[in-house]
Formats: C-alpha cells, sequence, structure tokens
C-alpha cells in the first residue's frame, strides 16, 4: 500500500482535533514581527501578517480557524495569513495541521494561506486545508507541498509567478483545483478529484507524474501557452481530459478514458504523444486544431465518434498507433480528415500496430472515499 494511502486516510479520521493545549487569537489586523512559532489552536479575526525576514512555525497538531469578515459584501471571507516572510507549517501523520473556518463552515469562509514576495523555501506538510477562498496562494513566492489535502475551497491552490513543487496530496471537491500562471510547478503523487475545473493556467512550465485527475465538471487539464511534460498519469471522467492551447507537450505512459467529449484536445499545439491508452471517450479519443510532432505507439481503440478527428489545416502523422484493427479500411472509418472535409488536413496511418502496447499505466491504492467522509 502506498504510504499516501496510510497518511490521508489517517489525515481524515483525525482531523477533528479535540485537544489542545493552548488558545490564541488575533484580533483585527497584525503583524508579526519576530519569529514565531503556533501549537494548539489559533484564531485568526483580522489579516495577519508576517513581516519580511520572519518565520511563522506552525507545530504538528496545530488548529488555524479563521473567523469570517467581508467588508465588500462579496459574499467571501477576507481573514487570512499574509505571509512575506518564511511559512513552515510541518504536521505529521498522527497529528496534522489543519486550516479552518471558525464560523460557518462552507468555501470561502476566509481568505487564504497567502504567500507574497516569499521567495525562500515555505514547507506546507502534512496539513488539512478547507473552506477557504483560496486555499493556498503563492506570488512571487517558492513552496514545496507535501502530504496534504486541500477541501471544499473556492480555489484549492492558485500560484502566480512563482516555483511550487506539490507531492503526495490530494485536492478534492473544490471549486477549482488548482490554478497558475507564469509559473513553474511540478506535481507527483497529486490527485485533483470532483472540481468544475481541475487544473489550468498560462503562461507556465509544468511538470506531472504518477498523478490522477479524475471527475472535473469541465476539463481535467487546461493549458495556454505553456509547456507540459506528463508521464504514468490517469486523466479520466472529466468533460475534455486534457485541453492545450498553443502549447509544448510530451504525453507518455498515461490513460486517457472515459471523458465524456475528448481524451486530448490539441490547439495549434506540438509535441510528443506516445505510449498512451486513450479509449472510451465519449466523442474522439484525439481531437486536433492544429498539431506537429508525432503520435505513436499509443491505443486509440474504442472511442465513442472517432479515434481521431482532425479539424486543422495540416496533416498529421499518427502512423504506428493500435486502433483496434489491423484492416485499413476499418481504420479509415475512426478518423475524421481531408476525406469528410477538404479544407482539413489528411491523417497518416500506415503501419498501424497489430496489437495493443502492453503497457498500460496503473496507479494503485486510489484513496479511499471513506476516507475523506469523516
Amino acid at each position: 500500500m502506498r504510504p499516501l494511502l496510510l497518511v490521508l486516510c489517517l489525515f481524515a479520521v483525525l482531523a477533528p482535533v479535540s485537544s489542545v493545549v493552548a488558545k490564541t487569537t488575533y484580533a483585527d489586523d497584525q503583524t508579526l514581527w519576530q519569529d514565531t512559532t503556533w501549537e494548539g489552536e489559533i484564531v485568526i479575526d483580522g489579516v495577519l501578517t508576517v513581516a519580511p525576514g520572519v518565520t511563522l512555525s506552525i507545530s504538528p497538531g496545530t488548529l488555524v480557524r479563521f473567523t469570517f469578515r467581508d467588508t465588500n459584501d462579496d459574499g467571501v471571507g477576507e481573514n487570512e495569513i499574509f505571509i512575506q516572510g518564511i511559512l513552515k507549517a510541518i504536521g505529521s501523520v498522527e497529528a496534522p495541521i489543519r486550516f479552518t473556518a471558525a464560523d460557518e463552515l462552507r468555501p470561502g469562509a476566509w481568505g487564504a494561506i497567502n504567500m507574497m514576495m516569499s521567495e525562500e523555501e515555505n514547507v506546507l506538510a502534512y496539513s488539512i486545508v478547507e473552506y477557504g477562498y483560496r486555499g493556498y496562494h503563492a506570488h512571487f513566492a517558492s513552496a514545496v507541498i507535501r502530504n496534504s489535502v486541500f477541501r471544499h475551497n473556492l480555489r484549492g491552490l492558485q500560484f502566480q509567478e512563482s516555483t511550487v513543487s506539490l507531492k503526495n496530496s490530494r485536492i478534492v471537491d473544490n471549486r477549482n483545483g488548482i490554478q497558475f500562471r507564469n509559473s513553474k510547478v511540478s506535481l507527483s503523487d497529486v490527485d485533483i478529484f470532483g472540481s468544475y475545473w481541475g487544473l489550468r493556467g498560462v503562461y507556465n512550465e509544468l511538470t506531472i507524474k504518477n498523478s490522477r485527475i479524475e471527475g472535473n465538471l469541465i476539463n481535467g487539464v487546461n493549458l495556454r501557452d505553456s509547456t507540459l511534460n506528463i508521464t504514468t498519469s490517469h486523466i479520466t471522467d472529466n468533460r475534455k481530459g486534457l485541453y492545450l492551447q498553443r502549447s509544448k507537450v510530451t504525453l507518455e505512459d498515461s490513460l486517457l478514458t472515459d471523458n465524456s467529449e475528448h481524451g486530448l484536445y490539441l490547439e495549434d499545439s506540438e509535441g510528443l504523444i506516445r505510449g498512451n491508452h486513450i479509449s472510451d471517450n465519449g466523442r474522439a479519443g484525439i481531437r486536433i486544431l492544429g498539431f506537429t510532432g508525432e503520435i505513436k505507439e499509443n491505443s486509440l481503440a474504442g472511442n465513442g465518434e472517432y479515434a481521431l478527428q482532425n479539424d486543422g489545416l495540416t496533416g498529421i502523422d499518427a502512423s504506428g498507433n493500435w486502433w483496434g484493427t489491423v484492416d485499413m479500411e476499418d481504420i479509415s472509418t475512426l478518423i475524421r480528415d481531408s476525406r469528410d472535409r477538404p479544407e482539413t488536413g489528411a491523417v497518416n496511418v500506415i503501419a498501424p500496430l497489430h496489437r495493443e502496447p502492453l503497457f498500460l499505466p496503473i496507479i494503485t491504492d486510489r484513496i479511499s472515499e471513506q476516507c475523506l467522509s469523516h
């Protein structure tokens, strides 16, 4: 069993922190001017700023609660931690740190863990972040986030002009899972479930590995003007699985299945699509509105309307893939291209694979929904 399964199940069970050693309240707007360590229960009743050069350390088992304040009547809470210094919030399996609402438990009940101009290595680990506007927000900041859960926020995480490493974590049942721009982000062993938008961004460098992006109502991954490297991941049961606009992509050894529209949607993009299982999507396995690069050694059988739909003006080389058959006439019925619409480019499907590729990306030990029901 992966350690992530045990860790997050323990988080969910232990989330209602029942015993605290002390209670500290920060009323109105205050600033921490010296290094501070929190433990027990902390109540934030305003905007608490951590000054530049100051380190805020949060001990395992600490409960941080934010009261509700809404000065502009938009329904979104404004009380938050505004960090210009350094954050070291490191819980444990037995005693996770929890950031939550002090009043009504609803998305947007408080502001954010807000990192601003904080370019030292900030760490958030073994923590639960819930019911915020932006659970974790970084702007001109650097952060390592690991072994944590973000749930029931309007936006689970949001980054701008930042460098963020996210590992062994779960982003579940937020309005939007994670969004960022002009950032360098890596995701490893991360689950993004149950949002409207799973992951979206513009002008980014993004790496995704061993991750699952499932059950998001709009798109699983939506990137524009970005560079993406994704391996051994699952993008399933979204509307569009992976939608790229004007981006460079390397997509390998991944599973794009059961998305209600297209598994992979490429628009004015380039790159390498190799060794993936793209099947059982409601419309096309791959839809293209402009792509240059290689599409090879993929399994493209069993999609709803087409295996590959080329609506772009240029031709596509899709030789050396598995189509569920080796009969060229049957394969032609799985393709939409210039034969159907003369203004579009042709798709080359010569030398089809004679059997489905043996490798199928499998990520074992799904995190049980029961773990999140507490």
